[in-house]
């Protein structure tokens, strides 16, 4: 039943009344009585007889025949509720989308009488030896494997040519990708590849008409391959084969929804549940990706090294304290000597610059011009930001302007950047290039692609565009806010997004990254060797007993609710509790973490405990989070 009380995590038994006989089939959905109200329920099984020996109700209601919760996806969302200690009602919520009647009692759509032959293309699988890969597909093997990418790969085409092996087997796919942009180029490269009628895109950003007509496509059984985002993950794709996931790191693969699951988790436990194959492709690796490896559930493709320095763009450091060029709109723009050199090149040869910032905004955070104490709202002590030249400061969290602001440490009025957004960032350059048109692309507008010619192109980290014909010179500026993020994954998460914009590069361009050549994150790009970063991080993970080594658990909530919930479960052998720390809204959040070996029992305690708490009608929740991606 659609009732999200953990204590009531569990099917119960009704009565089909004669009259809904037919139509009352596992996968429907059902309105049933429970406790005077009548609620959404799931039909899971039919039998002849129950165990119960009291008098059971009949269903109220069946609201549609139409069958859209396999008995494969059913036990994937009850596997992925034990993994992260939450509901299956939840899960089913994630998993099935709204019921749009108009789009289901539609006409069916008739299929094309002769689907064009499946083509397949292995010359570009073959620059990593991966033919044999894509054999083991064809031939209905679940073959598992982890990819890193080269420096300029169409990536879409590899994932197309993957499922067209699959489909050849007469099995089914489901991809998933992070967002609509490389929803897009993932949807086009399908279509060339295996023609009309054999693949839907599945994405919320759909809308409700669209997104029923997507799925019921695929639980129909009229297309084979499934592709969107992470609400694809639990396409109901007859015959599962393969699923396959692009940029496993990407923090948009984890639903913000209870229980909080993750794309990789969800089509990993399908793979094995199933006996499907496994991709997870990406320019650099995760340490998940890496621990997948050492343990021998995949196996890895990557290019030999010389194919790889070959096809890898040339990447220079600038040191921590580079020179600056001795052209004054140069050093006004804040470049280092070598990134202007290579922008300018790349300028002059008609080529677009991609210029990458960390942080949006014209001045996100501003500083004393004098002590250099950073500027904060007088009212509730909020960082202090700048969001035009022209406009006064004004606090990030209260909205209030401050034109009258005295630094309180010396009573300084004057104000500097302490960090410098996108739009400042595009400003500047515009003066640095005269006559170059200069582009943005971040949260308000998150451009696609852009014109192979002259142009410089300023992005935030992941809205980078795509240009035709790659970029002539790819600079990362501020390199520090990426590398000091108090985070478990700040480095991991570095070079992902350092990988993902200089994969952007045209063959012979130039990347050039603000950073000491040191550092392990840069000599991973410099070599591209992302494989070498992820072994290393992970050996580090596991000597602190950091996930993915260990497993962990976090709990946020009032701090008399976390402890009650702690004090209720029966927490495995060995568990640590590690705690407590503030959490937002005056809340503290405890984690617990276990060896690898008590996962299951960790999420079952945890889901027992909470269930305890909602039978006796606790007044304060306690969110449970399995291994959530923010631990610091």
């Amino acid at each position: 039943m659609d009732v999200p009380l953990a204590h009531l995590d569990r099917p119960f038994d009704y009565l089909v009344p004669d009259q809904l006989d037919e139509g009352a089939q596992p996968g429907t959905r059902v309105k049933v009585r429970f406790s005077g109200q009548l609620v959404d329920g799931w039909l899971l099984e039919r039998a002849e007889e129950t165990a119960l020996e009291k008098k059971l109700l009949y269903v109220e209601k069946l609201v549609s025949p139409e069958v859209v919760l396999t008995p494969e996806v059913a036990r994937l969302a009850r596997a992925v509720a034990d993994r992260y200690a939450g509901n299956l009602a939840d899960v089913l919520r994630l998993a099935v989308p709204p019921r749009h009647a108009r789009v289901e009692q539609a006409p069916a759509v008739e299929e094309p009488a002769d689907l064009p032959d499946v083509k397949l293309d292995e010359s570009g699988w073959s620059a990593y030896g991966a033919t044999g890969f894509l054999a083991a597909l064809t031939e209905g093997r679940p073959a598992r494997a982890v990819w890193s990418a080269l420096p300029g790969e169409d990536w879409p085409a590899r994932f197309a040519e993957a499922a067209a092996a699959t489909v050849r087997a007469g099995r089914g796919a489901v991809a998933v990708v992070a967002d609509a942009r490389d929803l897009d180029r993932l949807d086009a490269a399908l279509s060339a590849v295996l023609g009309p009628g054999r693949h839907v895109a599945l994405s919320a950003a759909l809308g409700p008409a669209k997104r029923y007509r997507a799925f019921l496509a695929a639980s129909r059984g009229r297309v084979p391959v499934v592709v969107g985002t992470r609400a694809a993950m639990f396409a109901p794709v007859t015959d599962l084969g393969l699923v396959a996931l692009w940029d496993d790191g990407d923090d948009l693969h984890a639903d913000p929804r209870a229980p909080y699951p993750h794309a990789r988790e969800v089509l990993l436990t399908r793979a094995q549940l199933t006996g499907a194959g496994a991709l997870l492709g990406g320019y650099a690796r995760t340490g998940e990706a890496q621990l997948l490896l050492e343990t021998g559930w995949a196996k890895e493709i990557v290019a030999p090294r010389e194919t790889a320095r070959a096809r890898t763009p040339s990447v220079s450091p600038t040191g921590d304290d580079p020179q600056l060029a001795r052209d004054p709109a140069a050093a006004t723009a804040r470049l280092p000597s070598v990134a202007w050199e290579a922008a300018r090149s790349a300028l002059k040869g008609g080529a677009p610059v991609l210029v990458q910032v960390p942080r949006r905004g014209y001045l996100p955070s501003m500083a004393c011009a004098g002590c250099r104490t950073p500027a904060r709202c007088p009212h509730c002590s909020g960082p202090l930001a700048l969001r035009s030249s022209h406009a006064v400061p004004g606090c990030q969290w209260c909205g209030r302007v401050a034109a009258a602001y005295a630094c309180p440490s010396c009573g300084g009025r004057r104000l500097r950047a302490a960090i410098v957004g996108a739009r400042r960032t595009a400003e500047e350059l515009g003066r640095a290039f005269p006559g170059v048109p200069i582009r943005t692309s971040g949260r308000d507008e998150v451009l696609a692609t852009v014109p192979d010619e002259a142009a410089v192109v300023v992005a935030t980290p992941g809205a980078e565009p795509v240009a035709a014909g790659g970029y002539g010179a790819v600079l990362l500026l501020d390199t520090w806010a990426l590398l000091t993020r108090a985070d478990l994954r700040a480095s991991e998460e570095t070079l992902r997004r350092w990988m993902n914009a200089a994969a952007l590069a045209r063959a012979g361009g130039r990347v050039v990254v603000a950073a000491d050549g040191s550092l392990p994150t840069v000599q991973a790009l410099i070599r591209w060797d992302s494989p070498w970063s992820a072994a290393r991080e992970l050996a580090e993970r596991r000597e602190l007993g950091f996930p993915p080594a260990a497993r962990m658990a976090s709990l946020t909530g009032a701090a008399e609710a976390v402890a009650d919930l702690l004090t209720t479960a029966h927490l495995p052998e060995g568990a640590e509790l590690l705690g407590p720390v503030p959490a937002p809204q005056g809340q503290e959040r405890m984690l617990v973490r276990v060896r690898r070996a008590n996962q299951a029992a960790l999420a079952r305690a945890l889901h027992e405990a909470a269930g305890v708490r909602t039978a006796r009608k606790a007044a304060q929740p306690v969110r449970i989070q399995v291994d959530p991606l923010d631990l610091l």
